[in-house]
């Protein structure tokens, strides 16, 4: 909205500069007549008796001054080199004398309208141009040269061009003009006409320019409150579409635009995909205090069961055998409260950015050195032909899923079983895994023993010792690392998780020369 307004005030400087390239050729051309009847004047003047006289004869005026033209708007006076007035066209009757502008008479509304739209963009144009008013002309009972600042100037031999206007606001143009033969002044000619062709071309484009600057206001606020429609209208509906959504219990999609293939419809696109998985979230949250509440009541009743029994039994080896119940009890909500409160707080803490890449291989040898000095009676083998391989990841993370799927592999390995971590990469995927020998998973529980609280016992574990969230914080760990985790049979008895992750470029090493450096 606001570029038609700044092509329109451009266009009201260059009509000023406009004007005053009409004014400025205007007065040349009147300099060149004055000029020329000045000339003759003088010439007419000219021969042996006169080389002294100064004066110019009334003969010579009568004879000259017809050349103005009768009835013309371009008035003569001619000044004596004391400063007496000699001759003037308007009082001799040689022309129209008064030095206005040809207004018409029948002038309609539209004129008046015009001409008031006008006068206010030329106040508002002299307001910004900031240029001086121009002198007002006065002529009435003005008759010696001492009148008149220029015909004074004149008279000592300089040319002078003035721009006036009169009492009504019109434009006349002066040229003062010495009449001189060699070096011999004999008088001053002055010339004034009026500026009405000028105001008139002036009013004509102003008037053009005020159209075309309508017309291009209408086009612009149309196409304003077209495109604003265009941006506001879908933004609208998709905020109403938000608002009936809150207002809703149901989880169904935000309504979309995906017939608009703009910002706009990749905003609406963004926004059901935030929607989806804000609802994806809520429902994953509901279903996790759900799973809580169910995981905490049974050692709850276990434990309240075992409290309220203690006290009404007074055989000691029957209350030392409750105390055994309510102490693992105990230590089974110990466990599931610590589990709980770590899965927690892992989708948080994995939603910052991954850290500068890092190798793996150096991860998986010191954690090996570590998990067989705590299971000094398990072989772990450890199978690996690459180099050093890079990933973007959390160590403590990963060393938690390794440790995870340790954990369980123990648990299902036969008195010596061996472990073996395996560890196999290419340009994209570097995947680790660990196998066991133990019986294996049943087809059917490939994918349940992720879910959470899920646990599968070997035989001849006692209930309790596992919480059930380990696999599932494990995957939840590698899909944060935009990994997967996934669990398989060998061929052989035994299970095999593997964990696969992307490979990232390693960082150049800076040579010794250049470490040395501070």
């Amino acid at each position: 909205m606001l570029l038609p307004l700044a092509l329109f005030m451009f266009g009201l400087f260059s009509l000023d500069h406009y004007k005053n390239v009409l004014i400025r050729a205007e007065l040349e051309a009147l300099q060149r007549q004055g000029i020329v009847l000045a000339r003759s004047l003088a010439l007419a003047e000219a021969g042996e008796a006169n080389l002294v006289q100064r004066r110019l004869s009334n003969e010579t005026m009568r004879q000259l001054l017809p050349l103005v033209g009768y009835g013309s708007v371009l008035r003569a006076r001619v000044f004596q080199p004391n400063g007496a007035l000699a001759a003037d066209t308007a009082r001799d009757g040689l022309s129209s004398g008064a030095v206005r502008l040809r207004l018409r008479r029948d002038r309609g509304m539209q004129d008046e309208f015009g001409d008031r739209v006008l006068r206010a963009l030329n106040a508002m144009t002299s307001l910004f141009s900031g240029r001086q008013p121009m002198p007002i002309y006065r002529d009435r009972g003005l008759r010696h040269a001492a009148d008149f600042p220029d015909v004074e100037l004149a008279l000592q031999g300089q040319v002078r061009r003035n721009v006036f206007v009169n009492r009504r606001g019109q434009m006349v143009l002066s040229v003062a003009i010495p009449v001189q033969d060699l070096r011999v002044i004999r008088g001053a000619l002055l010339l004034t006409t009026s500026g009405s062709r000028i105001t008139s071309e002036i009013r004509d484009v102003q008037w053009t320019f005020l159209q075309l600057f309508g017309l291009v206001t209408l086009v612009t606020i149309g196409l304003a409150l077209y495109l604003s429609r265009s941006i506001t209208a879908p933004i609208a509906k998709l905020a109403q579409a938000a608002h009936k959504l809150r207002q809703s219990h149901d989880m169904k999609p935000l309504a979309t635009l995906p017939e608009r293939k703009d910002e706009i419809g990749a905003l609406s696109v963004a926004l059901g995909d935030m929607t989806n998985e804000l609802q994806r979230r809520i429902q994953a949250t509901a279903g996790f205090a759900a799973d809580v509440s169910h995981e905490l009541k049974n050692p709850l009743t276990s434990l309240r069961s075992a409290v309220e029994t203690v006290s009404r039994i007074e055989d000691p080896a029957q209350q030392r055998k409750l105390m055994d119940i309510i102490l693992a009890d105990v230590a089974r909500l110990d466990r599931l409260i610590t589990d709980i409160a770590q899965a927690s707080r892992i989708d948080v803490e994995l939603h910052k950015a991954l850290p500068e890449p890092t190798a793996i291989t150096d991860l998986l040898n010191n954690w090996l050195h570590i998990s067989r000095e705590r299971h000094p009676n398990i072989v772990i083998e450890y199978d690996c032909h690459n180099d050093d391989v890079a990933v973007r990841m959390f160590e403590g993370r990963i060393v938690q899923i390794l440790d995870n799927l340790l954990q369980n592999a123990l648990s299902f390995s036969p008195e010596s079983g061996v472990i073996t971590v395996r560890l196999k990469a290419d340009k994209a995927w570097v995947r680790v895994m660990i196998e066991d020998e133990g019986p294996g998973i049943p087809e059917a529980k490939k994918e349940a023993i992720f879910d959470r609280f899920y646990t599968e016992r070997p035989d001849g574990e006692a209930f309790g010792n596992h919480s059930g969230l380990g696999l599932s914080i494990s995957r939840q760990i590698a899909e944060a690392h935009n990994g997967t985790l996934i669990a398989e049979n060998k061929k052989q008895n035994g299970a095999r998780f593997i964990l696969s992750l992307p490979v990232a470029p390693l960082p150049r090493k800076l040579p010794d020369a250049f470490r040395d450096i501070s």
